[in-house]
């Protein structure tokens, strides 16, 4: 029962931010990489990234997605979470009292993984905690409609309640970011399942019951196969 009422509560959010489709929609890869290469559209790639940037606030759920799913087709997609500025920044952050040096550090540690990954929620989460305790409004409006987009197009593509309606996410490292958004802390064991492109995260106890989400990471597989194996 408490798992069904999860399940409802995802459904009538995505329906309530997700007008265009009629539930959560599975990406279709091979039509998304086809429309952000028409130069004439407004799907096309470098356009829907340099809104992204201003964040713009008028960017449809199909331009959200067109967005997120269709990086994979660009020349900078890399999956593998490699990057020493994921332990630097979170360093700076454990700390229990913040000078404006450590602000700044915050700041820096956050563009430069942006910079390996646009859509990378922890680090635009880390930017607004600075421009909340900075008083920056219009910067923190900007990036929460970033973040905003990011964490949209993930949801409409699934409920993570089954392999069959996982979210799709093209890096794992999305996967741990998508659980605090949604109220979830990981239980502990992360696994790649058998006979299909997902992963799933276990779940700490919680209100819902759910004790595992599943996680399409088709790209990542892909990836992983172009450069002959490894790790993802």
């Amino acid at each position: 029962m408490k798992k069904l009422t999860i399940i409802t509560l995802l459904a009538v959010f995505s329906v309530t931010l997700f007008a265009q489709y009629d539930e959560p929609t599975a990406p279709d890869y091979k039509l998304i990489e086809r429309n952000i290469k028409n130069s004439s559209s407004n799907l096309n790639y470098s356009n829907l990234m340099e809104r992204y940037e201003l964040g713009d606030s008028t960017m449809t759920i199909d331009e959200m997605r067109h967005l997120y799913f269709g990086y994979v087709f660009q020349p900078t997609y890399n999956p593998v979470d490699t990057s020493q500025y994921n332990a630097k920044m979170a360093t700076v952050l454990n700390r229990q009292h913040f000078s404006e040096e450590n602000y700044q550090a915050v700041l820096q540690f956050a563009d430069s993984l942006l910079t390996e990954d646009p859509f990378n929620m922890r680090a635009l989460s880390a930017k607004l905690l600075v421009y909340a305790q900075k008083n920056n409004v219009d910067a923190y409006k900007k990036t929460a409609r970033k973040r905003n987009i990011v964490q949209r197009a993930i949801i409409s593509s699934g409920d993570g309640m089954e392999k069959s309606t996982a979210y799709y996410v093209i890096k794992v490292s999305h996967e741990y970011d998508l659980l605090g958004f949604l109220g979830f802390q990981f239980g502990g064991q992360d696994k790649i399942e058998r006979n299909c492109n997902c992963n799933s995260l276990t779940l700490a106890p919680n209100r819902f019951g759910v004790d595992k989400m599943y996680f399409n990471i088709s790209p990542t597989f892909d990836y992983a196969r172009r450069k002959g194996g490894g790790k993802i």
